[in-house]
């Protein structure tokens, strides 16, 4: 009886180190799903079309990322909708940190406007990376130089000039708050992407387009296209004959501000290691002096920072909207 008892405990033992080590076994495997993240290729979501300025930027960040992360980051172009087809299936992507969304103000932009049923909100954001401020541009062929001529042009025929926008994005923006601060009122014509927009400029379809210096500066060198007015706080170092729009009279300072978020309920601690991540991209010298060649300004916002930055970006621009008569 003695024998049969402790033949009983010793299995008995036995099977409780085996639970013991299933459970110890399935905690680390469990737990190592964020330690050992990324252990496979990421992919990001560009929701605009190959070629423009926001698919060279977010291409450059994430060539940086993979240096950092070890892991390749393929990027994958779904345009449409001025960001919102491209956003919507990086919103129903599983929350592992191995789909990413780029994402500028257009999100709250196609929000607001009512373009999207979805915002900020909806994702978890990880870290701002690059502000991009525009030219506002127009073809040589027009007689406008300065904001100024084209102004003084559009007061005398309201409704007439044409300007190219993708509808529910910061380009939209632009020259609503151009026609507000200078009491004007343009033709805006709905372009989908930055790319369809500049080349309805160089061929003069529309009269006006807000272009990153990076997506005109060909056209501008080959007399293709002109400069009238740059949207930053002070000129551009490439261009520094063109005038602001705040010189020029026109109190209006705007950027497209380009940053990463991913799916709803991904690991916090996988976003740590993504903004982790991105502040070394941010602070390397390669990627600075790559973003350089575009015209575009590093301007990095941890996740925190990011989140309050987005906050304070759908309120001023809602002002902004009502103020142009774009929203109720």
């Amino acid at each position: 009886m003695m024998k049969k008892l402790l033949l009983a405990a010793g299995i008995m033992g036995l099977a409780m180190m085996a639970l013991t080590g299933c459970g110890s076994g399935s905690a680390k495997e469990s737990g190592s799903a964020d330690s050992d993240y990324p252990n496979k290729p990421i992919q990001l979501i560009v929701p605009w079309d190959a070629g423009g300025d926001t698919d060279a930027v977010n291409r450059i960040a994430a060539e940086e990322l993979e240096k950092v992360l070890g892991q390749t980051v393929v990027v994958k172009n779904i345009a449409g909708g001025s960001g919102v087809i491209g956003s919507q299936e990086a919103l129903s992507a599983k929350p592992d940190g191995y789909t990413l969304l780029a994402v500028h103000d257009s999100m709250a932009m196609s929000q607001l406007t009512g373009q999207a049923s979805f915002g900020f909100e909806d994702f978890e954001p990880i870290s701002l990376i690059t502000s991009t401020y525009n030219m506002i541009a127009t073809s040589p062929e027009n007689p406008w130089n300065s904001m100024e001529d084209l102004v003084n042009d559009a007061k005398e025929r309201p409704g007439e000039i044409s300007y190219a926008a993708s509808i529910g994005s910061i380009s939209e923006l632009e020259p609503a708050l151009i026609q507000t601060a200078a009491d004007i009122k343009f033709n805006i014509i709905g372009y989908d992407g930055t790319a369809q927009r500049m080349k309805a400029v160089v061929a003069n379809d529309v009269a006006l387009g807000s272009v990153s210096i990076v997506a005109g500066k060909d056209y501008v060198e080959g007399d293709r296209m002109k400069f009238l007015g740059y949207t930053g706080e002070e000129r551009s170092d490439d261009f520094p004959d063109v005038p602001t729009l705040k010189e020029q009279g026109i109190n209006v300072v705007s950027a497209a501000n380009r940053g990463f978020v991913a799916p709803k309920g991904t690991p916090k601690e996988i976003i740590e290691k993504l903004n982790d991540a991105f502040e070394k991209v941010t602070s390397s010298d390669s990627f600075k002096e790559r973003l350089e060649s575009l015209g575009t300004e590093v301007n990095y916002k941890g996740t925190k920072d990011y989140v309050q930055f987005i906050e304070d970006l759908e309120k001023d621009m809602e002002e902004s909207l009502k103020q142009s008569d774009l929203i109720d």
